[in-house]
């Protein structure tokens, strides 16, 4: 039995895009096993071992996993590894005040339930690798993600999910192709495809990203056209609103990774209105004070140049009455 709710987002595959996903679904499992060399010195395992030994920290806490060759490795990188775990623990406390795991398992219980109604092979797995998403397991889930891109290359669930987990466990560079895909996949105009869309901008838009590939879009104009789409498609969504208000400001407040053109008071004032939309919009109290000191930034920004271009244009309209005046005053006499 099809699973028709799954299928509806989804656009319509060709055989020649069957070939094409495929081939990306190789790629998938190719990424898995560059993440299986050592972190610190790049090496792979010898013939003899599939993997180096886990870092201990997120084997503690099932995170997709760091290698290390040696001990030699692990303390020279551990500086620099520890501070991810530290952002992925204030990430968990996070998590937890927005009520997020209990969504997470809800959204896990019903695909259990659809599973079990349909019979249907991809709804199994689905539920399954869905279960360890809601459990926490980041190593167990990405892994089960993998296996069902493999499987089922042109369904869009698993490499939105895999993107999820990953870009949860800051593997930017691994989850943003994930997040194009799936946009690939969904049909064009739906909340999915915004939200697969707005997901991958917001880590190409990174440093980590700066040498990542960049899809066709990746320009000012085209920034400017996919962020009006995204909006229109999903206009409370918080990435999606942190997407028009970033491209609308250029490079404003942060150093942009695109060729940014020139911006108008208006385009600045644009920006306040979507990030004040995205404050709203996100669960985390965090995100909310960052993005209502964004808008007030472009606010601080804008507000000034809008009310001299106002004096300007009243001062021209000034002029020009003066001026119809005078014309009139000289017809009558």
């Amino acid at each position: 039995m099809i699973n028709l709710s799954l299928v509806f987002y989804l656009r319509e595959i060709t055989s020649s895009d069957l070939v094409a996903l495929v081939v990306f679904a190789k790629l998938v499992a190719a990424m898995a096993e560059q993440s299986l060399l050592c972190v610190n010195c790049g090496s792979a395992p010898p013939p003899h071992r599939r993997t180096w030994g886990r870092c201990t920290v997120c084997i503690e806490r099932d995170l997709p996993s760091t290698y290390y060759c040696g001990e030699e490795c692990m303390n020279a990188h551990w500086p620099k590894h520890k501070v991810y775990h530290k952002v992925q623990k204030r990430r968990a406390i996070q998590m937890r005040e927005c009520g997020q795991p209990e969504r997470t398992r809800s959204l896990a219980e019903a695909e259990a339930r659809r599973a079990e109604r349909t019979g249907d092979e991809f709804d199994k797995r689905f539920a399954a690798a869905m279960a360890l998403n809601a459990e926490g397991d980041h190593h167990a889930a990405a892994k089960a993600w993998r296996k069902m891109i493999t499987q089922w290359p042109a369904r869009p669930g698993p490499y939105i999910n895999l993107a999820v987990v990953l870009d949860r466990s800051d593997r930017d560079v691994e989850a943003a192709p994930m997040y194009l895909k799936a946009m690939e996949l969904r049909e064009e105009g739906t909340e999915p495809w915004a939200v697969a869309a707005a997901s991958a901008f917001d880590l190409l838009k990174t440093e980590a990203c700066h040498e990542a590939p960049k899809p066709e879009w990746w320009n000012d104009e085209g920034l400017k056209a996919l962020s009006v789409r995204l909006v229109a498609s999903a206009p409370d969504i918080q990435k999606t609103c942190c997407m028009r208000a970033h491209v609308l400001s250029g490079d404003l407040l942060f150093g942009a990774l695109w060729s940014v053109g020139p911006r108008s008071a208006a385009e600045i004032k644009e920006a306040a209105t979507w990030y004040r939309r995205a404050a709203v919009a996100t669960p985390f109290r965090e995100d909310t004070h960052r993005q209502e000191n964004l808008a007030r930034r472009c606010d601080e920004f804008a507000d000034p140049l809008l009310a001299e271009e106002e004096a300007e244009a009243a001062k021209a309209r000034h002029a020009v009455k003066a001026e119809a005046a005078e014309a009139l005053l000289e017809h009558f006499c």
